[in-house]
């Protein structure tokens, strides 16, 4: 018998690529969203699809009471760094009493295993220039978004302790990029390869937010995964007997002005590139070490630079040199 999975957010840019990677490992797919951002036609038709909100409680218990899950994978959360120092009520709210209200349901209908999408936002930023963060790195983070996340992490971490579930798998994600077929446009996204994508075939300003870090051109250093990697580790997630909590990256950095330079040689354009000041709190370099993942759940981040960008573009309609 398939395994009933619930994707909470699984309209979303990540959800429903995690959804398509599990249809195709032949799961039995529940779909929760309320598509205040997610987009229902990207779900696969195979996936049941419920139209909800985490924090309406008579919802969740519908979803729970009328269903048996294996496993819940919960994508649902806002992320918006700025948004959040503007805007704490909205993600204390929907982040952590959201995550409160799926924990306690699962608790109540006997769901053993939770896997959470967490963030490198949970990590004290590191000063010197070797910023590579493991699991065991010091956690403060710096902004409520990420305060948020920890938060939830803490929470997850009590309910197995007391075995209200048996199992977690928590990820901490470094910065997601690329499309896996879908085609996914977020709507106002503020991720760096929209913005890049933007700019080089629209001639929008792009802005690089400081060039005067100690990195080796100046600009902020990050670890890119690519969205393709990240959607395979949450299905070897599943079936990992062990609690953990993992980096999802690649260990590589690549700097702003390295993502400029890949944008302009695949498209052969020039982008309008502006530098502005640096943003408060912006470290010079974050890279995860996913030894952890490597090694607890067979799971390596295949794809290179080049694949998030092709990706990217021809989710946004660029392919083999022209807007199609």
């Amino acid at each position: 018998m398939n395994k009933n999975v619930l994707v909470i957010g699984g309209a979303g840019y990540i959800g429903s690529a995690c959804v398509e990677e599990l249809i195709k490992n032949e799961f039995n797919v529940f779909v929760l969203d309320n598509l205040s951002t997610g987009q229902v036609e990207k779900v696969n038709k195979k996936a049941q699809m419920i139209h909800g909100d985490i924090l309406d409680m008579a919802v969740l218990e519908n979803v729970f009471k009328d269903n048996e899950f294996e496993t819940v994978i919960h994508f649902a959360g806002k992320k918006a760094v700025g948004e959040s120092e503007e805007f704490p009520e909205l993600y204390f709210e929907n982040n952590v009493k959201g995550t409160l209200n799926i924990l306690s349901m699962m608790s109540k209908y006997n769901v053993p295993k939770i896997i959470f999408s967490s963030t490198a936002a949970v990590y004290k930023p590191k000063d010197n220039e070797n910023a590579i963060y493991t699991e065991d790195s010091e956690v403060e983070p710096i902004n409520v978004y990420g305060r948020t996340k920890l938060m939830c992490e803490l929470i997850i971490k009590d309910y197995q302790r007391l075995g209200k579930i048996k199992e977690y798998v928590i990820f901490r994600y470094f910065n997601v990029a690329g499309d896996t077929g879908l085609n996914y446009i977020e709507k106002n996204a503020q991720n760096v390869f929209p913005l890049l994508t933007n700019a080089i075939l629209n001639g929008t300003e792009f802005k690089i937010f400081g060039d005067d870090y100690s990195t080796p051109d100046g600009s902020g250093v990050r670890d890119y995964i690519h969205l393709k990697d990240l959607v395979q580790a949450h299905v070897l997630g599943i079936g990992s007997v062990e609690s953990g909590t993992y980096n999802l990256g690649t260990k590589n950095g690549f700097s702003v002005k390295e993502l400029i330079q890949a944008f302009e040689r695949i498209t052969n354009k020039k982008m309008n590139v502006v530098i502005v000041e640096k943003r408060k709190g912006d470290p010079a370099i974050v890279i995860a070490d996913s030894a952890k993942a490597n090694n607890d759940l067979n799971w390596q981040a295949k794809s290179t630079l080049d694949d998030m960008v092709t990706s990217t573009l021809k989710a946004y309609g660029y392919v083999d040199d022209k807007l199609i």
